[in-house]
């Protein structure tokens, strides 16, 4: 764990946690049925389709922050569990030690 790489709170300083736009009266609707046309869809304006694109952006980068984050997790309790398993192990050896 001697990398930079794997620093888990690295990226705290540059993280801006940023509030998710409310609806605002809009409905929102799930078209599952590849039969519906496009135009079926309402239009947006193209503010809306730049705010869309941002948040896309926005939510790429985070979700590239947490795999690296899961990542690092992983690595350091998996090194956590054999600093363990050997100290468990010296203890015991030491204990028998004693015994003789």
């Amino acid at each position: 764990m001697a990398t930079n790489d794997d620093d888990l709170y690295g990226d705290l300083e540059d993280a801006v946690a940023k509030p998710m736009p409310s609806n605002t009266g809009q409905k929102v609707t799930h078209h599952t049925s590849t039969s519906k046309s496009l135009s079926a869809l309402p239009m947006m304006s193209h503010p809306e389709i730049a705010q869309l694109q941002q948040q896309i952006k926005s939510l790429k980068v985070e979700n590239d922050i947490v795999k690296k984050n899961i990542g690092i997790l992983y690595r350091t309790s998996k090194s956590e569990l054999e600093r363990k398993d050997r100290t468990i192990d010296q203890l015991q050896n030491e204990l028998d030690s004693m015994r003789r």
